[in-house]
């Protein structure tokens, strides 16, 4: 139990920076195949893997200005004054972007380190947003339940040789 949880946090992990690897799609087989694991828990692993790398991308977004020029750090305080001023609106577009994927929550989690919004605020809604989405793919993902799964496999892998 404890190689699958950490299989699915570590998957969950390289989704979050890898953009072909689907955190979605591992959800939804997760819960169906594992039901013992239950959604909670399902999404809740998902969710630390996730945001695991996209902190880590909000931290080096927020290291990179350091290393930009005097102009290019100028250009990027003004762009980004409107937005600290309000980091309500600010975590409301976080709290979206992970729950719902729009805008992309890779963008918003480079955008938020860029603009200095504060990692406690950008983890707690970027959590809660995942935790959301996670949620609400695992019990999808339950209730599709393994038969479904394998049935849907089954047909993928016979598609290619349909009309060869």
């Amino acid at each position: 139990m404890v190689e699958l949880l950490g299989g699915l946090f570590v998957a969950s992990a390289v989704s979050g920076v890898v953009p072909i690897v689907n955190a979605e799609l591992l959800v939804v087989t997760a819960a169906a195949t594992l039901p013992v694991l239950g959604v909670p828990i399902v999404a809740l692993v998902s969710t630390l893997g996730q945001m695991s790398s996209k902190t880590s991308l909000f931290a080096l977004a927020r290291w990179a200005p350091t290393r930009l020029s005097a102009r290019g750090r100028s250009l990027l305080e003004r762009a980004s004054l409107p937005l600290s001023k309000r980091e309500g609106a600010v975590g409301s577009v976080v709290f979206t972007s992970a729950a719902t994927g729009l805008p992309p929550f890779y963008g918003v989690s480079l955008a938020s380190g860029a603009v200095g919004m504060r990692m406690s605020a950008f983890v707690l809604t970027g959590s809660a947003g995942r935790f959301l989405r996670f949620s609400a793919l695992a019990w999808f993902g339950r209730r599709l339940g393994s038969s479904t799964l394998e049935s849907v496999h089954g047909l993928a892998l016979a598609l290619p040789f349909v009309g060869g």
